[in-house]
C-alpha cells in the first residue's frame, strides 16, 4: 500500500466502520475493496448465505450454476481479483465451443459466430435480411434522444436482423423486452459510434483497430461461480453481519442502521441491495426516492438444470442456442454446459442450463415448476432431436432476477444522483446501478472505493 492511501486507511481506522448492505456480488466485492485498503466495515446480509443470484451445487460430478453461468473478464481486473483471493488453481477458462451459437428458425438449430462472413452463410436470415445488414454503413444517422434498443437497432439493421438475431440474445442476457429497454443505457458505445462515425459498422471496425493489451478471458470455478462469492465470504466472515436491515436514517454526521436486533451508527453507507429491498427501508427517510427505487422493474427468470446419459444423445459442438419470441417457444434457450467447461460434467453425462421467463413470460411466477419443465424439455429435446429422458432435472425461480434498464430509467437514476448529493456520505450502487454482469458489479465496487479513497 502506497504512503498516502496508508495515511487514509489510518484515517478510516478511527471512524465508525462503514456499512455495506448486501451480500451478492456487489456488495461482497465492495467490502473486499475496502478490506484490502484497511478500512473498517460492516456488511449486512439478511439470509444466511451470500452471493445473491450466484448459486452453484454439485450433483454427482457435475457442477450445476443456477446463476451466472461464466464471467467474462474484458480488462484483466477479474483475474486480478482471483489471484488476490488465491484462486488461480481453481480456475477454469471456457472451450473453443463458446464461439459457435446456434438460433432457431423453423423449428431448426443455425449455426452462426460473430463475423460477417458467419452471418452471410448461415440460414438464420434470409437473402433479403442479409442484405439489409449490409446496407448498414449507407443508413443516415439520427440523434434520437429517448428511443428504445429495438428501434434503434432496427432503423440501423433492419427487422428481420432485429427480431432474429438482437432479440434473442437480449432475452438471454436481460430477460428484457427490446421495445422497452432504453438505447442510451444498454447500447451505449453503439449509439456513440452511430454519433460519431454514422455507422456501427465503421465505428465496431475502428474499435477492433485499437490494440487491446489484456486478452478478453471466459471463465468458472472448479466449484462453478459460487466459489469466488465463497472465498470472498470466508475471508471476511469476521465482518459480516447475517441480520436484514429494516432503515436507514440521517443523524447528525451519520448515519443509524437499524435491524430487527440491533442499531448500528455510520458516516457511510453503501447500499448494494436490491432497488425493491432499498425502497421498503427508505420509506422513513427519503419517500420520494423510495417511490422511484420501487419503479425499477425485475424480471423472472427459470433455471432448470438438466442431465441425461451422454452415451445416449448427441448434440451439435458449440455454446448452445436462443430462440427468437417469432418462433414461438416458451423456452428462451439453452446452454451447452458440457461443451463450454467439460471438466465441470461428470464424464459419462451431458449437462444443459434452459432458460425460461423474462419480461415476456411472467406466468412463470404462477405456473407450476414443475409444468413448466415438462413444458421447455419437452420443446428442448425436440429441437436437439434428443429422444431419452433426463437423468437428473432441478429448477431454481427467481422471482426478480434481472433489473430492466427500460426508457423511463434515467428519471430514477436522477432521482439517485440527487439523493447522494443532498445526503452525503449515503451511496446506491448494486447491479441496477453498476449494470447486471458479474464484472460489472465487481468494478462497480472497486470503483466506488477507488473514489472513497481519492475523496480524503
Amino acid at each position: 500500500m502506497e504512503q498516502n492511501e496508508h495515511e487514509k486507511a489510518v484515517k478510516y481506522s478511527d471512524q465508525k466502520p462503514i456499512i455495506v448492505l448486501g451480500g451478492g456480488i456487489s456488495g461482497l466485492s465492495t467490502a473486499w475493496f475496502l478490506h484490502k485498503a484497511g478500512i473498517p466495515f460492516r456488511l449486512f446480509e439478511k439470509s444466511s448465505r451470500t452471493g445473491g443470484k450466484i448459486e452453484s451445487e454439485e450433483h454427482e460430478g457435475t457442477i450445476l450454476d443456477f446463476g451466472p453461468n461464466s464471467i467474462r473478464d474484458l480488462t484483466g481486473q477479474i483475474i486480478k481479483l482471483v489471484e488476490e483471493l488465491s484462486l488461480a488453481e481453481n480456475l477454469i477458462e471456457i472451450s473453443e465451443a463458446f464461439k459457435t451459437r446456434y438460433i432457431v428458425r423453423g423449428g431448426k438449430l443455425h449455426g452462426l459466430s460473430p463475423s460477417i462472413k458467419s452471418m452471410l452463410f448461415s440460414k438464420t436470415l434470409s437473402t433479403q435480411g442479409k442484405l439489409r445488414v449490409l446496407k448498414e454503413p449507407f443508413i443516415s444517422s439520427k440523434e434520437v434522444e429517448n428511443e428504445s434498443v429495438g428501434s434503434f437497432l432496427e432503423r440501423r439493421i433492419g427487422k428481420e436482423a432485429v427480431e432474429y438475431l438482437v432479440d434473442p440474445v437480449f432475452s438471454g442476457i436481460y430477460g428484457g423486452d427490446i421495445h422497452q429497454m432504453s438505447k442510451n443505457l444498454v447500447l451505449d458505445k453503439l449509439a456513440g459510434y452511430e454519433q460519431e462515425f454514422g455507422s456501427l459498422f465503421w465505428g465496431a471496425v475502428r474499435s477492433k483497430r485499437e490494440k487491446k493489451s489484456i486478452k478478453p478471458q471466459v471463465i468458472s470455478f472448479r466449484q462453478g461461480i459460487q466459489q469466488l462469492t465463497e472465498e470472498i465470504t470466508r475471508r471476511l466472515s469476521d465482518s459480516i453481519i447475517h441480520e436484514e436491515v429494516i432503515s436507514v436514517k440521517p443523524a447528525e454526521e451519520a448515519y443509524v442502521i437499524s435491524t430487527h436486533e440491533e442499531v448500528f451508527e455510520a458516516s457511510q453507507v453503501i447500499s448494494c441491495i436490491p432497488a425493491y429491498q432499498l425502497s421498503r427501508i427508505l420509506k422513513g427517510f427519503e419517500p420520494e426516492l423510495s417511490s422511484a427505487l420501487n419503479d425499477v422493474d425485475y424480471v423472472p427468470m427459470l433455471s432448470t438444470q438438466v442431465i441425461f446419459e451422454k452415451e445416449k444423445i448427441k448434440t451439435p459442438n458449440g455454446f448452445g442456442f436462443l430462440i427468437p419470441r417469432k418462433e414461438k417457444y416458451r423456452l428462451l434457450g439453452a446452454i451447452n454446459k458440457s461443451q463450454l467447461f467439460p471438466t465441470l460434467t461428470s464424464p459419462e453425462r451431458q449437462h444443459f442450463t434452459l432458460m425460461t421467463g423474462g419480461a415476456h413470460d411472467r406466468k412463470i411466477l404462477t405456473d407450476s415448476v414443475e409444468e413448466i419443465e415438462r413444458q421447455v424439455i419437452s420443446e428442448f429435446s425436440s429441437l436437439m432431436n434428443i429422444t431419452e429422458q433426463p437423468l437428473f432435472v432441478k429448477s431454481k425461480l427467481w422471482t426478480k432476477a434481472i433489473p430492466q434498464f427500460e426508457l423511463g430509467f434515467s428519471a430514477i437514476k436522477q432521482k439517485i444522483e440527487e439523493a447522494e448529493k443532498q445526503y452525503p456520505g449515503f451511496y446506491i450502487g448494486g447491479n441496477f446501478r453498476w449494470g447486471i454482469s458479474v464484472p460489472d458489479c465487481i468494478e462497480g465496487g472497486r470503483k466506488w472505493v477507488n473514489d472513497l479513497m481519492n475523496r480524503y
